[in-house]
């Protein structure tokens, strides 16, 4: 097995071994990241096997610092296997055999495995199996829960066919370890969040005193110890009276009395440590957009120009780091404010509010409250005129600021700007996230009029760099760009620490052909908000256009590490694999870009499947490059999507490429058709003028007409009357190529040898391959 590729997993040694099958370590060559894969073994049933790829997939939503995250599951070539991250460490079965763990250091493990819980369970998913030995000790005081959600079929573990989905109850399912299960678990009775309390709680008595809750020589007396009717607990010398009773409560037979959730018995251990329980964990902050309490949408405004504002603030707290806007949304969506949102994100605390405006007066109530908890940090109610909502803003901003940290916060306060700048600001950004063409518009007549008032408001300035530099994609006007950068050096020699302007003005330099002052603009970017995924991306653009696609694939996977669901990264980092001729791992990317067509996402996209299919005709499977260029003109058909024409023109142009391989003259000629008539139509599309080009190529080939093949390279040669800006699939390496292919189908073997020989030296390498 070792030295084995399974999927995009290349395996470098054995971990080790269970009932369920062999784990190894491997590296993953998709994203750049080590992972532990499961090979499951040939002898589970389909019917388990089954079940444990459709609970692991349910585990992947779970994104907490103390959960060893679930990568995927799959099949190749007949194996079945499970990649999660590969934790470093101990077990903490292991490091018990060297006896109990000092108090501070068990409270302060039984601290963050206690919120990865309360994440778990607010996210809809049991683990079911809390023991020692799915414990990773990674430090002094920080532990991480391994096999979320995956009962193990191993010595001691018992499981019921009848268990064929995850869930908050499954009636039937007796899954678990002997001697950490549930009353409820052994009854086979439904199970919720309760059933982990209780396995934690038996888990906290062994770390703290050094031997099981549930003795026995064997698995009846360990079930009988667990059944048998209400007892004190064995005493222990790790044990306060205090402790005792905590972990008593955890461990109550009868789950009404036990505690109701691993938020309430997290709260309990915070008392036990007189509120001094350091939890090793990232001090993660989410704040939430004030909620509008008057009578008028029009004020909505105020709201997310406070939470904008705020975070700005907070930004800039040493050792506090801020949930992405977007990821704050679309969880709010779904959860309500405080502690239950908290869950969801996984944060340390939660930073959220309400205003009500009537007539001049504004009045704020504003609370922080414990991610996981729920306990209340504390609350402040401000009333002002609305021109004092900066005055009202530091006030918070400095409290919070203090909270966070546990010190004196005095920072930096920047001048206020007049109210009526801050609203036409806030609401052009509320225009601008959606990220639609209408309300760019909208937006950047607002921050124009917020800077008409106040020309050195950098937010302001930020916007219209970032309003007009995302313009370009839609109109391919240079001046776009240049309007961009003069705008984002305004907005920097404002405001030095802001980030937001130099990720935008990187962007426009990169698309002005500054590679080099575009990177190190993304990398002080990325120095100042090292959250953006956007930072590395537009960094990883800089690299590739120089042709250093080695560092931009590893820029690349740090977006997609940052951001697993953005889809322009994910299709940027398929494309760099498939340019560096790692076939299997641009497949992966690409397959999982299109999947997340479906999902709400940044950075969406429309039409993957071109991309997909370009990749499965280089692979050499041509009928799966056409279903793909189909399914991916289907799809871009039915969007709005900013890139849609140069994507319609990728589908077509594989599309007909992967035709003429297969023989199919008709088909061929009839994509390349439309994709000429389409780019034709649609000079301003980005990296058209290069789709075009690989169009008549085609055409040329399947017509079998030379004067065309003449047309493509007088464009080529030209340059004009389209855009040939830089695109996945619009680059000068693949159009060549697509040139030399079509000079050799008239014979012309001295200027195809000169084409691809111009292909290699642009960076092809599909032109090593082959003729």
């Amino acid at each position: 097995m070792l030295d084995r590729t399974i999927s995009h997993y290349r395996v470098e040694r054995r971990l080790g071994a269970g009932g369920m099958g062999e784990v190894f370590l491997a590296r993953d060559l998709a994203l750049g990241r080590m992972a532990a894969v499961k090979v499951l073994s040939p002898s589970l049933t389909a019917d388990s096997r089954a079940r444990l790829f459709r609970e692991a997939q349910a585990c992947a939503r779970l994104q907490h610092p103390a959960i060893a995250t679930f990568f995927e599951a799959g099949e190749v070539d007949g194996l079945a296997f499970l990649a999660m991250e590969f934790v470093e460490g101990e077990t903490l079965r292991d490091r018990l055999r060297h006896g109990p763990l000092p108090f501070p250091q068990a409270l302060s493990i039984a601290g963050a495995l206690l919120e990865a819980l309360g994440h778990a369970h607010a996210a809809g998913v049991l683990h079911r199996d809390i023991k020692p030995e799915n414990v990773m000790v990674t430090g002094d005081n920080l532990g991480k829960l391994l096999d979320f959600g995956i009962a193990r079929l191993q010595d001691g573990v018992v499981e019921s066919e009848a268990a064929t989905e995850i869930g908050l109850t499954q009636p039937g399912a007796v899954i678990g370890t002997i001697g950490y299960m549930s009353p409820e678990q052994l009854k086979g009775e439904p199970l919720d969040e309760r059933t982990d309390v209780f396995s934690f709680g038996a888990v906290l008595y062994e770390m703290l005193a050094g031997r099981p809750a549930f003795p026995g020589d064997s698995a009846a007396s360990r079930i009988a110890a667990i059944l048998s009717a209400e007892s004190p607990l064995p005493p222990a010398d790790g044990l306060t009276a205090e402790a005792t009773g905590v972990v008593a409560r955890a461990l109550a037979r009868d789950r009404e009395r036990r505690y109701s959730s691993a938020a309430a018995f997290l709260s309990d251990l915070r008392a036990l440590a007189s509120g001094d329980l350091r939890v090793s964990l990232p001090d993660t902050l989410a704040i939430v957009d004030f909620r509008n309490l008057s009578a008028s949408a029009d004020d909505d405004w105020i709201g997310s120009g406070f939470a904008e504002s705020l975070s700005a603030d907070l930004a800039r707290v040493p050792g506090v780091s801020l949930v992405p806007r977007e990821k704050v949304l679309k969880a709010r969506a779904g959860a309500e404010e405080g502690s239950a949102l908290g869950r969801i994100l996984g944060c340390r605390w939660v930073l959220s509010g309400a205003y009500q405006r009537v007539g001049k007066r504004l009045r704020v109530t504003a609370l922080l409250t414990d991610g996981v908890t729920g306990d209340l940090v504390f609350s402040e109610k401000l009333d002002g005129e609305l021109d004092e909502i900066f005055t009202l803003q530091d006030r918070l901003s400095a409290l919070a600021s203090e909270r966070l940290r546990g010190e004196d916060a005095s920072r930096e306060v920047r001048p206020a700007p007049r109210i009526d700048v801050f609203e036409r600001h806030a609401r052009g950004r509320r225009f601008f996230h959606r990220l639609e063409k209408g309300t760019m518009d909208q937006a950047r007549i607002l921050f124009e009029e917020a800077v008409g008032v106040d020309p050195s408001y950098a937010p302001a300035l930020a916007g219209l760099s970032a309003v007009h530099a995302m313009r370009f994609p839609f109109q391919t006007d240079p001046r776009e760009l240049e309007i961009s950068e003069s705008y984002a050096r305004r907005a920097i020699a404002s405001d030095p620490g802001l980030a937001e302007p130099r990720l935008w003005l990187g962007y426009s330099l990169t698309r002005l052909g500054r590679h080099d002052e575009g990177f190190e603009q993304e990398k002080r970017a990325m120095e100042l908000d090292p959250a953006s995924a956007y930072a590395p991306y537009f960094a990883a653009l800089c690299r590739f256009q120089t042709g250093q696609k080695e560092e931009a694939l590893r820029l690349f996977q740090r977006a997609v590490e940052l951001d697993p669901r953005h889809g322009l990264a994910m299709l940027a980092l398929g494309w760099t694999h498939l340019e560096l001729s790692h076939l299997p791992e641009a497949r992966w990317c690409l397959e999982r870009c299109v999947a997340l067509e479906g999902e709400a996402q940044m950075g969406p996209t429309a039409g993957v499947g071109g991309y997909l299919g370009e990749c499965l005709r280089r692979s050499g499977d041509l009928s799966g490059a056409r279903a793909a260029c189909l399914q991916g003109l289907e799809a871009v058909e039915r969007s709005d999507f900013m890139y849609r024409d140069t994507f319609r023109g990728v589908c077509l142009c594989v599309l007909g490429r992967s035709a003429l391989a297969e023989g199919d003259t008709a088909a061929a000629q009839a994509a390349f058709t439309q994709a000429v008539a389409h780019l034709r139509g649609r000079p301003r599309a980005l990296g058209g003028g290069q789709l075009l080009v690989q169009a008549l190529a085609g055409l040329a080939r399947s017509e079998k007409k030379e004067e065309i093949l003449d047309q493509a390279c007088d464009l080529f040669a030209r340059r004009d009357g389209h855009d040939f800006s830089l695109m996945w699939a619009c680059t000068d390496d693949v159009t060549l190529l697509e040139l030399s292919r079509a000079a050799a189908s008239f014979s012309k073997t001295d200027e195809a040898a000169e084409l691809r020989h111009r292909a290699l030296a642009a960076g092809s390498s599909e032109a090593s391959g082959p003729v």
